[in-house]
């Protein structure tokens, strides 16, 4: 089985200083408004795992997972928030694509993927945790017609060609959660991806590049773009092109320098606080509360 690291290998490239990492980001950014193209952003934080959504994770883990199978349980998960959740039931809530935001946002498994336009977001959540391995930064490249600013009624998503990528802001549709806000957070909504495009990886095994399986594909992506080189990226990348990075950087010295530093588009510095502003951020990350826990007095 090909696992998510060996087909990142083909495309990788393994960044050790912060510097470089930004450098690289802006290459990107410059390389998409040549090609009036939009750049999204996501940050995990160990690079060998893949790129999911929280529901097709779940479902790979256990099964091999298809676009009928993902939709049956997509509706379940629907039909039971609607049994269990009172928000639900506001205008706001009418369409599934919002619900499913709701649901993402406080922790349900859906098919979203979090992404978010500022890149300096991306490096925090790639630094975040996992000091002791590597973190991974992944860029995804549209074109602005396939960028959602209204919630579409229905589940349009599972017509979409197999190759079909959209970026659904939900806050400019009016769904607004302080940490989506805060986060510059958008969605990626798509089917599975399936064997075309053409993606290979190494097989350990064999010794050898081969092609992915399907179920291979969808334990590596539950999104259907492909990865392509990004030092340079082909002129003859196809949309929706993909490009990752490693970051080989220590991961305090990012957080600190995030916290210390102007930056991202908006001009600001990246933290908790900023990150997450809500009860659940204070009582996970406050230090004040953290040192009350164990019985120790640090005054902010």
């Amino acid at each position: 089985m090909i696992t998510p690291l060996n087909h990142y290998k083909e495309h990788d490239r393994i960044v050790e200083k912060l510097s470089d990492a930004r450098t690289l980001i802006n290459e990107i950014n410059d390389y998409a408004r040549s090609k009036n193209l939009v750049a999204f952003w996501r940050g995990q934080a160990d690079h060998q795992w893949g790129l999911h959504s929280s529901l097709s994770r779940q479902l790979t883990a256990v099964t091999i997972l298809n676009d009928e199978l993902l939709n049956k349980v997509e509706d379940a998960v629907l039909n039971e928030a609607k049994e269990w959740i009172a928000d639900l039931a506001t205008p706001a809530y009418a369409n599934p694509l919002s619900r499913l935001a709701y649901l993402q946002h406080h922790g349900v498994p859906t098919r979203l993927i979090d992404f978010t336009r500022d890149p300096s977001v991306a490096l925090f959540f790639a630094a975040e945790t996992h000091d002791e391995v590597d973190g991974r930064v992944f860029a995804l490249l549209i074109k602005q017609t396939e960028v959602l600013s209204t919630c579409p009624s229905g589940t349009p998503w599972r017509q979409y060609q197999s190759s079909e990528v959209k970026v659904w802001d939900p806050t400019a549709s009016g769904i607004v959660f302080p940490r989506l806000a805060a986060q510059d957070g958008v969605f990626a909504v798509g089917r599975l991806p399936s064997t075309q495009p053409h993606r290979k990886g190494w097989d350990e095994l064999l010794q050898k590049d081969r092609s992915l399986l399907a179920e291979e594909v969808r334990k590596v992506l539950s999104v259907p773009f492909k990865l392509c080189g990004s030092n340079p990226i082909p002129p003859n990348a196809t949309l929706p092109i993909g490009l990752t990075f490693r970051l080989h950087v220590n991961k305090e010295s990012i957080r600190r320098s995030l916290q210390q530093k102007r930056s991202g588009s908006r001009n600001r510095t990246i933290s908790h606080k900023l990150i997450y502003p809500d009860i659940d951020g204070m009582r996970g990350y406050s230090d004040f509360l953290k040192g009350l826990n164990k019985g120790t007095l640090v005054l902010p």
